[in-house]
């Protein structure tokens, strides 16, 4: 299957789950999930983005060989989520762009972007995607790396971009944007909590930005 927001671009083959989630992977994912809605960093609204969910979460699969969890497409705006809403990616090919997941919903139409995190970078094991036109539009004010606007999300060109960015801020946690992306920040680090906080850390910082009118846009 090939799935602008929430439009998967690349092929993916997904297959019923083989093994269960586990829990002790999934709870300070959708922990964090929770998180990140309350700060309308991730959601659903029909005022936003074509009214499409927006936002993601992913954690590395501890031995899993480059194995990752991740939120279901469109599942965003989704009051609560479980593991039902959690898809396993075994693998991905940047050659021919394809994925290989197990779950009862395809996987983010990021996931492809938070494969090419991983596979840039072993140390890091948790990818939060969010939407926030604060920490967007701030960026540069902010000191926040970015992935340049003409290169576009789930595309080729973004492997190289992705990895030349990591390579080239090798501070970890990691806060960038996507300006080719609308609103869309990343944050990538090796344990939840302090990347976590990095994020919110950036958008107390863009909201104090635009409340003093010395956005850079």
């Amino acid at each position: 299957m090939a799935e602008v927001e929430g439009v998967i671009r690349f092929d993916y083959a997904l297959q019923p789950p083989s093994r269960p989630i586990d829990g002790n992977l999934a709870q300070p994912l959708l922990a964090w999930r929770t998180m990140l809605r309350r700060l309308e960093l991730l959601g659903q609204r029909p005022d936003r983005y074509g009214g499409l969910g927006y936002g993601n979460l992913s954690r590395r699969v501890p031995g899993g060989n480059g194995a990752f969890i991740i939120t279901a497409s469109q599942t965003s705006g989704m009051a609560e989520a479980g593991l039902g809403e959690l898809v396993r990616v075994n693998r991905c090919s940047f050659d021919d762009f394809q994925m290989e997941a197990e779950g009862r919903l395809p996987p983010s139409s990021e996931a492809m972007t938070h494969a090419m995190v991983y596979a840039a970078d072993p140390s890091l094991h948790w990818v939060l995607h969010g939407h926030s036109p604060e920490i967007w539009r701030n960026a540069a004010a902010l000191g926040l790396p970015a992935i340049a606007a003409d290169v576009e999300y789930g595309s080729r060109s973004m492997v190289a971009a992705v990895a030349a960015l990591l390579n080239a801020n090798p501070a970890r946690p990691l806060v960038f944007v996507t300006l080719g992306h609308e609103d869309g920040v990343f944050a990538c680090g090796g344990q939840v909590e302090p990347t976590g906080a990095e994020l919110i850390v950036c958008l107390g910082r863009s909201l104090a930005l635009a409340k003093s009118g010395a956005s850079a846009s």
